[in-house]
């Protein structure tokens, strides 16, 4: 993944400080605080859009607006929404990272529309909130038959520029990619990508190599591997050594999450995310190989890709 200069791809596309759904000049009187929203559109491409513009995604600006989200613009058809409280510059951050992960190349195609269709006649949304999530209430949305599970949960606080401060990384990254490969890659190929709690996807075995055998639920409520400390970390194909080399403890999640966590770890460490200190920090309490050069070692021994 390229760093993406935010107005690189937005610009054109002015937010105002409260509401920003319209994509003609109007005045919403009807919002928390009356403002002028302008004309919505991309200089060089069509990457960005307005919500309600998508007939095939659910989300209309009065229903946004009726579930206490304040400003919000699609990327690709999918939903960018916002409360009053998030920063104008997070939501943009946000829709470049949306971007970035689906249009790499920069020339303002997706890479996969298979993928992006997918996302958007599931009514996908990033849902952006400033402390808390309780800040928007989707149930309107969810009453109109738009299912929850589709929606993103992201805090302003929690995007950031990754590893800045050397402990944090960029949260919209994981969980914007999350919510791709989920509802996209995962029901597009299913026979590679699928996730589910009883997957035999290729992904799955790949993932089970790394996690040091096939476990598809937790014992006495925890998840056990046989190995959480990446200086003795096995290979991928375990043919010497059977040492788990990623060990995610989160008891909350199920064997299908395990998946999606392990799809994030593989995709952001060959793009270089986690290629510092700071990186191979956070990395190694869950994840070994944190860079693309580690990623690639461990794949070239493999034989399951």
């Amino acid at each position: 993944m390229k760093n993406r200069t935010p107005l690189k791809i937005l610009a054109g596309c002015i937010l105002t400080a409260f509401f920003a759904f319209s994509c003609s000049t109007s005045t919403d009187s009807t919002a928390t605080t009356a403002t002028t929203s302008t004309t919505c559109s991309s200089t060089s491409s069509t990457v960005l859009g307005c919500v309600g513009d998508n007939s095939s995604n659910l989300v209309t600006v009065a229903l946004a607006k009726s579930a206490k989200f304040t400003k919000g613009l699609t990327v690709f058809g999918i939903n960018i929404l916002a409360t009053s409280g998030v920063e104008n510059a997070k939501l943009l951050h946000a829709a470049n990272i949306t971007a970035e992960l689906l249009d790499n190349d920069e020339n303002g195609t997706v890479d996969n529309a298979d993928v992006v269709n997918k996302l958007v006649s599931l009514s996908t949304a990033v849902t952006m909130y400033k402390t808390d999530s309780d800040d928007y209430d989707t149930s309107p949305i969810v009453a109109a038959g738009w299912l929850d599970k589709y929606g993103l949960g992201l805090g302003a606080d929690e995007t950031v520029v990754n590893y800045a401060d050397g402990s944090s990384h960029d949260a919209s990254v994981e969980e914007i990619f999350h919510m791709i490969s989920q509802h996209g890659y995962s029901i597009v190929y299913p026979t590679v990508f699928g996730e589910s709690n009883t997957s035999t996807a290729t992904m799955a075995l790949a993932m089970d190599v790394a996690r040091g055998g096939r476990q598809l639920t937790q014992t006495s409520g925890a998840w056990v591997y046989n190995n959480t400390d990446c200086s003795t970390a096995g290979s991928v194909d375990n043919a010497s050594n059977d040492k788990a080399w990623f060990f995610y403890n989160d008891s909350s999640a199920d064997y299908a999450t395990m998946q999606t966590e392990y799809m994030y770890w593989s995709l952001s460490s060959k793009f270089g995310m986690h290629d510092s200190t700071a990186g191979l920090t956070k990395a190694s309490t869950e994840w070994c190989p944190n860079t693309k050069a580690k990623l690639l070692h461990r794949i070239q021994q493999s034989t399951i890709y």
